[in-house]
């Protein structure tokens, strides 16, 4: 197969200096055949995108505009008394479908993840700051759209449209692996892997919404920064762990949200301009892969709720790592009290009682932790409240430990359309979360002894039963956490919602910086 690709791309080469048409090889063919199939095949799937900062337009409620809703656009009636309407120019600018526009906007593309209910995958830093966005399919229909979920961390957007637009058909996933490390799965995607990417590039299709096309090859995977050693410090887009794929096809402005596939029409990636990630002297362009991780993440997005990334309760030993050696496994330097990792029964070499009791990740879900992005982005993908499959090594002895991880404070912007119930106007989260904020605040006594077991108040719904009560005890919701439901103990919120119900709740209630006393507060049923 490697000989008869390069004879086609060295006929495709050396065409122009003669070559009959009757001397191109049958494979030149079928691979034409092919990248016009494949280009054909996803032109549904991939959108252009507009997205306006401008605040002329009408007001959006603004809970609502939090929660990403946008609305449409409607022209301003004309006072009929006025000759010329005041702000006539911006005005005129501020329809988004209206393709003489869009030089006065910022544009981009999209995919499809969902035709039925009108979902539209796109990049974080594209919308981010929108106060309008339109979006054009290839049939040139198009719709405004709200922003469904968004996630700065993971630089993902889901954006719904609010009519329907014919001819939208969702793309259709590869199963993508890019690690080279693991044993018992190939990857499928590695340098010299062919690709097509397509997008909106300088928006020159969003007239007709068709998509133009690239083509050429994977570069490397996991492109990475480096950065701090201590989990809780990790408030770092999870582009800078090393999750980039780098191509040479070619990636320009307005192919932000557009896709790269692999040469079967599969999508692998969503494509990303070096320039917003890497610097504008790099050559070709970066995708955000859809493996495992990323799937998961858009699998959140895309039901409208927020990204609750995992939490281990870890530090990492860095006095025996050697910079750039990558060896297999790190240290474990530290196990803060009340963490997963300390009911996991994982101990760090600072904790342990002899120099050799301490514990060594080395896989995480089969993932080789080869450095400290290994293990932040294997634990900080896999969630809050999904189990994780470590491989440590205590004394020379290998074992696998199963732990369900708690959430870590994404200081990050996110939006979510779909924020979490409210039992009786009381919404909670995880402890981890007051953990890491009092960590940072410097609270050496928590890093100490860590937080009781129970659930963090985020939010009180106002004039709710909930907030009526917390009131009576005369301090702001955000300091006060739950550790029972009805006399049972609570450790995370899916046993707060399975223990609260909608009836009738008493509610044991603490301060966890003065854990002494407690309250009592009942919540009546609804």
């Amino acid at each position: 197969m490697c000989s008869r690709l390069f004879v086609a791309i060295s006929v495709l080469l050396t065409a122009a200096s003669g070559f009959a048409a009757e001397t191109v090889p049958p494979v030149v063919t079928q691979l034409e055949t092919q990248i016009r199939d494949v280009i054909d095949h996803t032109e549904p799937s991939v959108v252009a995108v507009v997205v306006s900062h401008s605040e002329h337009y009408a007001q959006v409620n603004a809970t609502e505009r939090a929660r990403g809703k946008l609305d449409g656009y409607a022209p301003p009636e004309r006072n009929p008394l006025e000759l010329l309407p005041r702000h006539a120019p911006e005005l005129a600018r501020l329809d988004l479908s209206n393709p003489a526009n869009i030089a006065d906007h910022l544009y981009g593309s999209g995919i499809v993840l969902d035709a039925a209910n009108g979902l539209i995958l796109t990049t974080y830093h594209l919308i981010d700051g929108a106060t309008k966005v339109y979006v054009r399919s290839a049939t040139g229909a198009g719709s405004y759209a709200n922003l469904h979920a968004a996630d700065c961390r993971s630089d993902l957007a889901v954006l719904k449209l609010i009519h329907p637009v014919p001819g939208l058909q969702p793309i259709h996933f590869a199963d993508v692996r890019v690690d080279p490390f693991r044993s018992d799965k190939k990857p499928t995607v590695q340098r010299g892997t062919w690709v097509i990417a397509m997008g909106h590039p300088l928006a020159a299709s969003f007239a007709d919404g068709k998509p133009s096309a690239s083509w050429g090859i994977i570069s490397n995977v996991r492109r990475k920064a480096n950065g701090p050693e201590r989990e809780e410090q990790r408030t770092h887009p999870l582009t800078r762990y090393g999750t980039l794929l780098q191509t040479d096809a070619r990636v320009t402005l307005g192919c932000s949200g557009g896709v790269l596939l692999n040469i079967a029409g599969e999508a692998i990636g969503l494509t990303t301009p070096v320039a917003a990630v890497a610097g504008p002297d790099l050559a070709g362009g970066l995708a955000i892969p859809f493996d495992e991780n990323y799937r998961r993440i858009i699998a959140v997005l895309q039901e409208g709720r927020e990204v609750d990334y995992g939490f281990l309760g870890i530090s990492i030993d860095s006095s025996l790592i050697v910079p750039g050696s990558r060896q297999l496994g790190l240290r474990i330097g530290q196990v803060t009290p009340g963490t997963p990792a300390d009911h996991a029964g994982l101990r760090g070499f600072g904790n342990a009682r002899f120099s050799d009791d301490g514990d060594i990740i080395t896989a995480i879900d089969g993932h080789p932790v080869r450095d400290q992005d290994d293990l932040f982005l294997y634990l900080g993908a896999a969630l809050a409240g999904h189990r994780v499959r470590l491989t440590v090594s205590r004394a020379g002895v290998i074992r696998h430990v199963e732990v369900e991880l708690a959430k870590y404070d994404n200081t990050m912007p996110w939006i979510a359309s779909k924020p979490a119930p409210a039992i009786h106007g009381l919404r909670p989260d995880y402890i981890s979360v007051l953990f890491l904020q009092l960590q940072r605040a410097g609270d050496a006594h928590v890093l100490r002894v860590g937080l009781p077991a129970g659930v963090l108040v985020r939010e009180l719904v106002p004039g709710s039963p909930a907030a009526t009560q917390f009131q009576k005890l005369g301090v702001g919701a955000h300091r006060w956490m739950v550790t029972h439901v009805n006399g049972k103990p609570v450790h995370n919120p899916a046993e707060f919602y399975e223990q609260a119900g909608t009836g009738k709740v008493r509610l044991t209630v603490i301060d966890p910086t003065e854990p002494t006393p407690t309250h009592e507060i009942t919540l009546p049923g609804s």
